[in-house]
């Protein structure tokens, strides 16, 4: 069964770019645009991922915001944000610039924890 990954992300080619790339894996990747967020989104979400993306665009009370209210699944921040925290919360960082690969083996990572 796919894992189901959802992006927060203010830049529609970067949400493209990454459900081009896991198109043909495991993963079932989704976007929001993180300026367009609403709580309906927030509580269809929270019974149906494993994965939650944020992009470092994402405005600081809405990260915070999508943190708590995913604090039980996996957070993966693309380039640099929140590095300084890298170990709250068991959150994933992605360095910069972006790799695709190596959001593939971060995923990869969590989910053969588990």
């Amino acid at each position: 069964m796919k894992k189901k990954i959802h992006v927060f992300c203010l830049k529609p080619p970067i949400c493209s770019l990454i459900k081009k790339r896991f198109a043909n894996s495991d993963y079932m990747i989704t976007c929001s645009n993180a300026d367009d967020i609403r709580e309906e989104l927030f509580e269809s979400l929270k019974k149906n991922l494993d994965c939650i993306i944020i992009d470092r665009d994402t405005k600081p009370e809405l990260k915070e915001k999508i943190k708590r209210y995913f604090k039980n699944k996996p957070i993966i921040c693309l380039p640099s944000l929140d590095y300084e925290e890298q170990n709250e919360n068991d959150m994933k960082n992605i360095s910069e610039p972006l790799r695709l690969s190596e959001l593939a083996d971060t995923l990869d990572g969590i989910f053969s924890v588990k």
